[in-house]
């Protein structure tokens, strides 16, 4: 007998592994971390290596400390019922080789970023906005932030820090987490990816879309508006999200 298993977009470690619970290739969470890493946790304070999951270049160009989060390519397929988790995580990294194409290596290479960096903002792109436009857009404007040595001050890294879900707001609590992932409180990119993007996303980060806006938000009714001066983006809060 086989199984279908779909990951989605977006999809960070904890959904991931409450999946696998749900279909019974795990008996609980822990067994996916035992294998993949805890969400949001810093193992850079632990002397920790994962397990080498499946053998593809993207996976040894991950940093030892990092977890599994933004490996996992979002995919539909067929296994065997009596599949381990390792089988499926091996499915999902193997997949995650095969969305960048050679191409993409060598425009990787040529930013001066590595895939590392390039998942990482591949994942705040799919939980910030949602068109390949707008990813494309957000990607330039977080890149020229990061020059700059601005804060991204992202929510979606927020929401991954406190594990919720549910709405684009954070509290000013949540903001003050103290946490690497927390690009409120610290400038740069997170210590690693917050989902698991699709690849869209990863193709923004690769081939952002030049613009001169440096600030953008998503209004209630799911625009994203975007703003080239703090005034500009405080009256468009003003406008599209009272």
């Amino acid at each position: 007998p086989e199984v279908t298993v779909t990951i989605i977009p977006g999809w960070n470690l904890r959904q991931v592994a409450d999946y696998l619970v749900k279909l019974g290739f795990a008996s609980t969470t822990d067994d996916v971390y035992r294998l993949t890493g805890e969400p949001a946790y810093d193992y850079r304070r632990v002397a920790s290596v994962f397990p080498k999951i499946g053998d593809s270049r993207i996976v040894a160009e991950k940093p030892a400390y990092d977890s599994y989060e933004g490996y996992l390519a979002p995919e539909t397929f067929r296994v065997f019922r009596d599949a381990t988790v390792l089988d499926i995580l091996e499915k999902l990294t193997s997949q995650r080789e095969k969305e960048i194409t050679e191409e993409m290596w060598v425009d990787i290479k040529k930013s001066g970023r590595s895939s590392y960096e390039i998942l990482t903002m591949a994942s705040i792109l799919e939980k910030e906005v949602r068109t390949p436009e707008d990813k494309a857009k957000v990607a330039d404007i977080l890149w020229r932030r990061l020059e700059k040595n601005w804060a991204l001050q992202v929510d979606s890294s927020v929401h991954y820090v406190a594990d919720r879900t549910g709405d684009v707001f954070t509290t000013e609590k949540e903001r003050d987490i103290d946490s690497p992932w927390n690009t409120y409180k610290y400038p740069g990119l997170p210590l690693g990816p917050i989902a698991n993007p699709g690849v869209e996303s990863i193709k923004a980060a690769i081939y952002p879309e030049k613009n001169s806006y440096w600030y953008f938000l998503t209004g209630k009714d799911g625009t994203v508006y975007y703003a080239k001066t703090l005034d500009e983006q405080s009256a468009n809060k003003y406008k599209y999200l009272r």
